[in-house]
């Protein structure tokens, strides 16, 4: 089982517990929480919480390989790991959670260090799309992002259907801390219009915070203070309590003027999941959980009148309640389910580590990527042909495309020679281009599972790349080898000096690039981009004319590979190949009379 250091400064606020719901749930890996200082002990037991002001155990225990991640809950956190995460080369996953996105007063005063977290830390998980969007504006790549919904105990908050209460007043229920963001305040205001309308309904808020006592005086100040009850925090199963007994919730969260703002909260997903009508705003991830009109009610955020007329319409109309109770609870149980979502946090964590694994290496010359599925006749033969090339300046990287034969087996057994990857099955394009986005090396040089390399050909291809510089795109000759029959050479393949001749023949397919004899710049897929995994067939073609919008392509006249043809029957080409060729014509700009000449001259 691997161990994760997860690292929260204070561990750990009363109104954090779906942190403390992922830790419990955690099977996969096994959780240590370092933190500067302790609080709440009785609500959030667990046997490993070292209080470790400066880090200084956790950094023994990094130079000891203990942990294989560390995982920083909330900015300021993934910041101050970064000394340990340069120190001891450890995959870092900071997790941004609302209050620390890069656009509040806090996250500002810490610019630098933050471009400097973006920068160097692997992994990014954002509770909801608008805030992703915010860490892409403040210059995270989007490549390291990761959204992540933070899920809520079922079995806990259980569902049940909603009445119109015939023997007590109407309860609408708040479930927040009493701070600017979750607009308590608003709901008061908006409670006094409701009240209005409905004398016999009662306001009820859960949770404390710097408001309380200007909220309490707001109250008296509108003669509210026998309608509102102010019960201050409570635990986690008297919030189930009373949301089991509720009829409507209300969270109008805003973003407040130090630019603090939410993820999704948590207490509207409790409520949901109850089967309670929700109105809360548009503000944040909000509309990512609540559908307005099908799973619960919004209206823009700082609206009191859109507010009150949202819970009078409620109030007004019973019968919608069970519709929307249902619908919530659907959507909780399909998107933020906390044991489907900490697994899948702890898949997250399998990739970082992974990934890690693979960049960390002095950058090769070459990065060999052979895609794989259900090749166990084949593959040993083929990583063996990389493990004998007589150049040595390479690194061999195997994604496996969901195999369900030995190939796993196969691929392992070679040890930390390889660097075996495992997707789910998509297909060879997405294979090879996971290997490109692993690959470190100047050059990418791909191997299909079933040809292998002969021994001199990644030197026959760095003494070319030397002597030409300027090339971005190497090919050369093979040997086709059909079972039984002998190996034959496949010397009609050219390099073609002018770039738009080269072009052409590329188009008219004058001759067949094999993908095994291909040595691309790493550079180059920045231009060009990756395969193209839509189209069925041809993706190694479409992306050689892409190349050639660009590049000349050179050929090396030696045979390098060993080609494996397979029998099977012939693919018709038909339409298949126009998507290609139109895409083709339009990157190098062809007019009609050009396109007309090339298919006179085929």
């Amino acid at each position: 089982m691997h161990r994760v250091a997860v690292v929260r400064s204070v561990y750990l606020p009363i109104s954090e517990t779906f942190i403390y719901g992922e830790i419990k749930q955690m099977k996969a890996f096994e959780p240590y929480i370092f933190c500067e200082k302790r609080k709440n002990r009785n609500y959030f037991p667990h046997k490993n919480v070292i209080v470790d002001p400066k880090y200084q155990q956790l950094d023994r225990m990094l130079q000891n390989s203990f942990f294989q991640i560390i995982h920083a809950r909330f900015g300021p956190s993934g910041i101050r790991m970064l000394p340990f995460k340069e120190k001891w080369k450890i995959p870092l996953v900071t997790s941004f959670h609302g209050c620390d996105s890069p656009g509040t007063r806090r996250m500002k005063q810490q610019s630098k260090s933050l471009k400097r977290l973006f920068s160097v830390g692997d992994c990014f998980t954002v509770p909801c799309y608008a805030m992703k969007e915010e860490l892409i504006n403040h210059g995270c790549p989007v490549e390291k992002i990761t959204v992540h919904y933070s899920g809520i105990d079922l079995n806990q908050f259980v569902y049940k259907e909603r009445s119109f209460p015939s023997d007590h007043p109407i309860e609408i229920l708040y479930v927040g801390r009493l701070v600017e963001k979750k607009g308590a305040e608003l709901l008061i205001k908006a409670f006094q219009r409701v009240q209005q309308v409905y004398p016999q309904s009662k306001l009820c808020l859960i949770g404390d915070g710097e408001l309380s006592n200007k909220l309490k005086q707001l109250s008296k100040r509108l003669h509210l203070e026998h309608k509102i009850e102010f019960k201050g925090a409570l635990s986690h199963a008297q919030v189930a309590e009373h949301l089991e007994h509720t009829h409507i919730f209300c969270l109008p969260s805003v973003k407040d003027r130090s630019g603090n703002q939410e993820g999704i909260p948590n207490a509207i997903k409790e409520a949901m999941a109850c089967g309670v009508p929700v109105v809360s705003t548009y503000h944040s991830g909000i509309p990512e959980l609540i559908e307005d009109g099908k799973s619960g009610h919004l209206v823009a955020e700082q609206d009191v009148d859109g507010l009150a007329e949202k819970l009078i319409h409620l109030i007004e109309h019973p019968e919608s309640w069970k519709e929307l109770g249902k619908n919530a609870r659907t959507k909780i149980e399909t998107d933020f389910n906390r044991q489907v979502q900490t697994e899948k946090l702890e898949q997250l964590f399998e990739q970082v580590i992974q990934e890690h694994e693979i960049k960390p290496r002095e950058s090769p010359l070459f990065s060999v990527i052979i895609p794989t599925y259900n090749r166990e006749k084949f593959i040993g033969r083929a990583i063996k042909s990389v493990l004998k090339q007589t150049c040595t300046d390479y690194e061999l990287i195997v994604v496996d495309d969901g195999s369900t034969d030995r190939t796993s087996k196969i691929v392992k057994s070679f040890g930390e020679q390889v660097r075996y990857v495992y997707q789910k099955n998509r297909g060879p394009s997405e294979g090879r281009n996971k290997g490109i986005t692993l690959a470190t090396g100047k050059y990418i040089a791909f191997l299909d599972s079933d040809d292998f390399y002969l021994p001199n050909k990644l030197q026959k291809n760095k003494e070319f790349l030397e002597n030409h510089p300027e090339c971005h795109f190497l090919y050369s000759w093979y040997y086709a080898a059909r079972q039984g029959k002998r190996k034959q050479l496949i010397s009609n393949i050219k390099g073609v000096p002018d770039l738009n001749k080269f072009r052409t023949k590329l188009y008219k397919r004058s001759f067949t690039i094999r993908t095994s004899t291909a040595v691309i710049h790493r550079s180059c897929f920045e231009k060009v981009g990756l395969f193209n995994s839509k189209y069925r067939y041809s993706q190694d073609w479409d992306m050689w004319l892409r190349l050639a919008s660009y590049y000349r392509g050179f050929c090396q006249k030696k045979p390098l590979v060993l080609y494996r043809r397979h029998d099977r029957k012939t693919i018709p080409s038909g339409n298949r190949h126009s998507k290609i060729r139109k895409n083709a014509y339009r990157l190098y700009r062809w007019d009609k009379a050009t396109l007309l000449s090339l298919k006179k001259n085929k």
